[in-house]
């Protein structure tokens, strides 16, 4: 399973690109803001790799990752500037709600996704009892989201078990504890905390939210080895 979180942001003429950080220094090769260009002037920068150098590829709209995604990954369209109405609108431009889901970072803003199209799945910030308790009156059918409990995962076993026998999913984030230590090269190879990755999936996680995938997939599915392409 391939699935890749992806930061829409609206561009100078109201246009949707997608771009992690609100400026463009760090990842691209031109300075400011996101908001305060335009798509043709946004398209003119490069976006750099992992060391700082240039490569030959530009910032993408939303539109062209929607249609590139088709048949090959699942895209989770995080909030950043753009609003749930918004991207759910683009989602049923491109009838993307087979393979595109939403992050919604509050239970309205879950129910408003719901209420606009039902057919969307979501992310939801799920990380105790008591707010599994507080979905249920949502009156959103848990088949529509996948339970996020954390980017410090709850050791709380009954926790995960709750979400399951809802018929959810658990999404765990590593990339703010485990991974770190992993690029911050506090340990010396991934395989020293092969322990800690598993676990989590011991504990009940299902997906995990990972800045390393390919290390991370080849670390805990050796037989089923992930691609860097």
């Amino acid at each position: 399973f391939a699935i890749l979180e992806i930061d829409p942001r609206y561009a100078k003429d109201g246009a949707i690109v997608v771009h992690h950080d609100p400026s463009l220094e760090r990842t691209t090769t031109g300075k400011g803001l996101v908001a305060d260009l335009s798509v043709a002037e946004l398209k003119q920068l490069k976006l750099k790799d992992r060391g700082g150098t240039a490569t030959e590829f530009q910032i993408p709209t939303l539109d062209e990752v929607l249609e590139w995604a088709r048949g090959k990954t699942i895209l989770v369209l995080d909030q950043k500037d753009v609003p749930v109405a918004a991207r759910v609108k683009k989602v049923e431009e491109h009838k993307a709600e087979s393979y595109a889901m939403l992050i919604v970072y509050s239970f309205q803003d879950a129910q408003t996704c719901y209420s606009l199209n039902p057919n969307i799945m979501m992310e939801v910030m799920v990380p105790s009892l008591e707010k599994v308790a507080e979905f249920d009156k949502t009156g959103i059918p848990w088949r529509n989201v996948i339970a996020f409990v954390g980017h410090t995962p709850p050791s709380e076993k009954a926790l995960y078990e709750a979400i399951h026998e809802r018929g959810a999913s658990c999404m765990v984030g590593t990339s703010r504890n485990l991974d770190r230590q992993v690029l911050g090269g506090r340990v010396m190879a991934i395989k020293q905390l092969e322990s800690d990755y598993r676990g989590l999936l011991e504990r009940g996680a299902d997906i995990f939210e990972t800045d390393i995938p390919v290390e991370f997939g080849t670390l805990l599915f050796p037989n089923a080895p992930a691609s860097s392409e």
